[in-house]
């Protein structure tokens, strides 16, 4: 028997020269495509969602890795660094000193 289910197709996320296709898990910086890891394709998606949002790290680990827990600075902070790299150490991710991060276009 064939099951039916209802997949919606979730939108492809654009900001400025950055495209995040989240239902094919794929991210292309001007045209190319970077590979990313699943934690740090999560983070850049939460923070395109709510581009110019201040999210402390608190907020992204909470979000990204479903559980609450204290001192994952450190965590989040090479994530976004990994990020950053990849995303040829472009301004798009910006610190908010002593509040967290945000993404800008």
């Amino acid at each position: 028997m064939l099951l039916r289910m209802n997949i919606e197709r979730q939108p492809v996320i654009q900001r400025g020269n950055l495209t995040i296709d989240p239902q094919c898990c794929t991210v292309r910086l001007a045209g190319e495509e970077i590979s990313l890891y699943p934690k740090e394709f999560d983070v850049l998606c939460l923070l395109t969602q709510y581009p110019g949002w201040v999210l402390s790290p608190e907020q992204i680990y909470g979000a990204v890795w479903k559980e609450c827990v204290t001192g994952c600075e450190h965590v989040v902070y090479n994530v976004i660094c990994q990020l950053r790299k990849k995303l040829k150490n472009s301004d798009m991710i910006q610190t908010v000193i002593g509040r967290g991060y945000k993404f800008v276009v």
